[in-house]
């Protein structure tokens, strides 16, 4: 598998912070670093706002077969989480939405946005 980039967003009035408190979750995440590498994306301010606003986690994916310790990880988080939040995760121009889906469904899906590309 090539290296691939995975984009990791959030919507709503905390996305910031949750955005945060993943990238920190999964930066001690020991496992998770050996198979893929992380930065934090902002965006430029809008109007009437200060400064940039932190808008993605970009993943530098290089092992397809650590989907579902990807996906097991962030299972844990948002069970960490009050109100577990909405992660849109997008690869390859296809997005998944993680709600209320189960682990093991989401890992299918990944599997199938790269089979159809």
């Amino acid at each position: 598998m090539m290296a691939e980039t995975v984009n990791l967003r959030m919507n709503g009035d905390f996305a910031e912070q949750e955005l945060r408190s993943l990238y920190g979750w999964l930066m001690r995440d020991l496992d998770a670093l050996d198979y893929m590498d992380m930065r934090l994306q902002s965006r430029a301010p809008g109007p009437g706002e200060m400064g940039d606003t932190l808008d993605l986690i970009a993943l530098v994916v290089t092992s397809a077969l650590q989907w579902p310790a990807f996906v097991e990880t962030l299972s844990q988080w948002r069970g960490t989480r009050r109100h577990r939040p909405q992660v849109t995760i997008e690869r390859g121009g296809t997005t998944v939405v993680v709600s209320q889906a189960e682990s093991g469904l989401v890992v299918e899906i990944l599997k199938a946005m790269k089979d159809h590309e």
